[in-house]
């Protein structure tokens, strides 16, 4: 009686010592119960409540079953951290009987930007459509941020959907908890005016870009205080945005235009240049099945010089490429489509730890030339990407001819590997018009002139077309970045590594590191399953029963043995 009263003081007093000290330890492999130092920073930084109403509920598939525990065991993680500030409820919105009341609850989710799936389900000689909403609202203030928790692609297997949908549970969250409690953000700008990608062409890479910044478009057309101003009494100009982008100009910059953007970068401006050195008159390519590609003069290769970049008037050839659809000879009356690899579009496949391209999918290149840094004594450069170890560079003039995709170009063979086409520069740079300016020491300091940037950085890709969503011009309507026709589903990295990018330029490198984190799915063979199904189903179910009664038989009868024995 001694022994059972101390045994239960003992539990007791652990218990009443576990409700002052949380000790909780993570045993799986790849840490999935951990959060980032980003996030952990994220969560115990709240200084107020933040809420999040979780949509993932009910009677839902297996697999949805698994992404809704999932988030509610990273919530709980979080509110781990910080408890009195973060809140969180699962709620089914499909939970009432009345078909009117659902459809009203339907149509507030739309409204408040959450989008619903229909999930097809089999039964017993049946089949049904399940409507399901994998997402939340995160609330802060009066402030809420939608977050759509699937991440879907046609081309993936239900599985496949899942685990990608959950190795960025993380990221959503805090992305969309982040963009709640802050109430300022950077601002971001599309440079436009020297006939760069129309805004249909970067739609997606600026909503994507919109759920974290400031997103605009502006021209220069000569104006000084088109990228920054000058207040009275100030030495330096500040700039009107954090970044810029410049996609796929086709026009030189006048010399006016140059310095605006040489003043932008040295008063601590970031730009992100998507850049292609050679035209390749693609018009001729579709029609003729063959073009001549000739460089553009932009009149940038001085500020890139300066910056510690030189792009090259040339073309690549890639045997790790992209396929594209074109007509061939005729099929009887019909004209036959056909799909090849395209070696003018190289397939990058990021390799190297660097947060920008850590964990992204191939990104997919067209008709890239090559590029060299140059030493800085102020500045280091960082290769992002670079080709395959079977590239070849055609020199300027290049002939782009389809039938390229039926010729042996030996590019295993007669090739120089491994060309840079994307490159990181960060530090400081001296402006590229040091030494140049033929005026007055009084008017350059009226202006705000510096010499010298402040610390910054800068992100050089040689092709225009990487950050450009393909749009359908009969329907008006744009795809995402990073989709394949011929597939029919977005299977690229270019969104990623561009969202990455300027999140790196901006100092937003929280958001990569927890984007670049990877859970492995433990799934069963569905095979296994589906011929062993009763066989599996005896193990996990009977067999525990069995050794259980089996174990308790040999209890028994050891019982009885040593009670028969006693004297």
């Amino acid at each position: 009686m001694m022994q059972l009263a101390i045994g239960i003081a003992c539990v007791l007093l652990v218990l009443f010592i576990g409700s002052f000290a949380r000790v909780r330890v993570d045993l799986t492999s790849d840490q999935r119960y951990t959060l980032t130092p980003a996030t952990k920073d994220l969560v115990d930084s709240l200084k107020d409540v933040v809420f999040v109403k979780v949509y993932l509920a009910g009677d839902l598939p297996a697999d949805l079953r698994q992404l809704s525990g999932s988030l509610r065991d990273l919530l709980d993680e979080m509110r781990v951290r910080n408890p009195d500030m973060l809140q969180y409820e699962f709620t089914d919105p499909s939970a009432s009987l009345d078909e009117e009341t659902r459809n009203k609850v339907y149509e507030q989710l739309q409204k408040e930007g959450l989008q619903y799936t229909g999930i097809r389900t089999r039964g017993k000689g049946s089949e049904s459509e399940v409507i399901v909403w994998p997402g939340a609202i995160v609330s802060y203030q009066g402030r809420s941020v939608p977050v759509q928790l699937l991440k879907s692609q046609m081309r993936s297997t239900d599985a496949e959907m899942v685990n990608r949908s959950i190795n960025n549970l993380e990221y959503e969250m805090a992305s969309a908890i982040r963009q709640a409690v802050t109430a300022h953000k950077a601002r971001v700008a599309f440079l436009e005016g020297h006939g760069e990608l129309a805004p249909i062409q970067v739609q997606d890479l600026a909503n994507a870009l919109g759920e974290q910044y400031a997103v605009g478009r502006v021209r220069l057309d000569g104006r000084i205080d088109a990228l920054s101003s000058k207040a009275e009494g100030v030495t330096y100009r500040m700039n009107n945005y954090e970044a810029l982008i410049v996609a796929k100009p086709d026009s030189a910059f006048t010399e006016k235009d140059r310095f605006i953007l040489d003043q932008f970068i040295m008063n601590g401006g970031k730009v992100l240049w998507a850049v292609d050195m050679m035209d390749p008159h693609l018009d001729s390519l579709r029609t003729n099945q063959y073009s001549m590609a000739t460089p553009l003069d932009l009149g940038l290769d001085e500020l890139f010089f300066a910056y510690g970049v030189r792009m090259n008037k040339d073309l690549l050839l890639d045997k790790q490429c992209a396929p594209i659809q074109f007509f061939a000879q005729p099929y009887g009356n019909q004209p036959k489509l056909v799909t090849r690899p395209f070696p003018f579009e190289p397939l990058v496949v990021p390799d190297g730890s660097q947060p920008i391209v850590a964990n992204i999918d191939p990104v997919r290149l067209r008709m890239v030339g090559s590029m060299d840094t140059i030493g800085l004594d102020s500045a280091h450069s960082t290769i992002l990407l670079s080709t395959s170890p079977y590239t070849r560079v055609l020199r300027n003039p290049v002939r782009i001819s389809l039938a390229v995709v039926d010729m042996d170009l030996a590019l295993d063979r007669n090739n120089s590997p491994h060309q840079t086409v994307a490159v990181l520069t960060q530090g400081r740079f001296r402006s590229a018009f040091a030494g140049r300016l033929a005026m007055p020491d009084s008017v350059l300091k009226a202006i705000g002139y510096r010499e010298w940037s402040r610390p910054t950085a800068q992100i050089f890709i040689s092709d225009g077309d990487a950050l450009a969503n393909p749009v359908d011009s009969e329907r008006g309507t744009f795809y995402p970045l990073g989709y394949e026709k011929s597939a029919r589903a977005k299977i690229f990295g270019n969104r990623e590594f561009f969202v990455n990018a300027m999140n790196y330029l901006l100092n937003d490198k929280s958001l990569i590191s927890i984007r670049s984190r990877t859970i492995s799915l433990r799934q069963l063979d569905p095979q296994v399953i589906e011929t062993d199904r009763v066989r599996i189903q005896v193990a996990n179910v009977v067999l525990p029963v069995v050794i259980a009664l089996a174990a308790g038989l040999v209890f028994i009868l050891l019982r009885k043995r040593r009670h028969a024995q006693a004297p």
